[in-house]
């Protein structure tokens, strides 16, 4: 007997119909009824909450060891999904650093004297910050390009993010002004391509509510 049948007898055995069913699981009665015509499964957490409302042992569901690969299979994607966001946020963090010690240095460089420090450690310091920003920035953007849903589009803003780098030396302000404009410039573009790729990747799911 297959998966969907029974489903079907339980559901039927219980007088519960596909719309109540699918309200206590949270999903569309439709789903339900692709469950039970075999043309797609419940995930591994609806198993466990269909098995609950219909008060049997999820065994009479499925067989051991088709639950202990379901299971494997959503820890495998939570895996994968925790790894996204962690080298995300690596890319993010790496694109401010490299921003920060930029603004550093160019400060250090036509004003050496208000840091009262030797010309070689500042160079040494914030080449240092910018190195270590860039290699995160070079690994988390690696990452996001290597998966498929891996938008080639965040290029276009990249590329204006390295423009505030020159956009520091093109305007024709005081260099506290020239400073907080580029801060902020760079700042932009840094939520918009938070908002625009990465927040709707780490808000996607683990699992598939099919």
């Amino acid at each position: 007997m297959t998966l969907g049948s029974k489903i079907n007898n339980r559901r039927k055995s219980l007088k519960l119909s596909q719309e109540y069913v699918g309200e206590q699981l949270g999903v569309s009665r439709q789903a339900v009824s692709k469950w039970e015509t075999n043309q797609s499964e419940p995930s591994t957490d609806n198993l466990l909450k269909l098995a609950d409302l219909f008060d049997i042992d999820i065994k009479e569901l499925v067989s051991p060891e088709q639950f202990v690969e379901e299971q494997k299979s959503v820890e495998t994607r939570i895996d994968r999904s925790q790894k996204d966001i962690k080298m995300q946020m690596a890319a993010v963090f790496g694109r401010i650093l490299m921003l920060v010690s930029f603004l550093g240095y160019m400060g250090a460089y036509n004003d050496p004297a208000s840091y009262q420090l030797p010309n070689w450690y500042l160079h040494v310091w914030w080449g240092v910050l910018f190195l270590i920003g860039a290699v995160l920035t070079f690994e988390g953007s690696r990452d996001y390009f290597s998966r498929k849903s891996g938008s080639k589009k965040i290029i276009v803003l990249d590329l204006l993010f390295v423009f505030s780098y020159f956009l520091y030396g093109m305007l024709p302000f005081e260099r506290s002004l020239n400073t907080l404009i580029t801060l902020l410039f760079g700042s932009v573009i840094l939520i918009i391509i938070n908002i625009k790729f990465f927040i709707p990747i780490w808000r996607k799911p683990t699992s598939l509510d099919k």
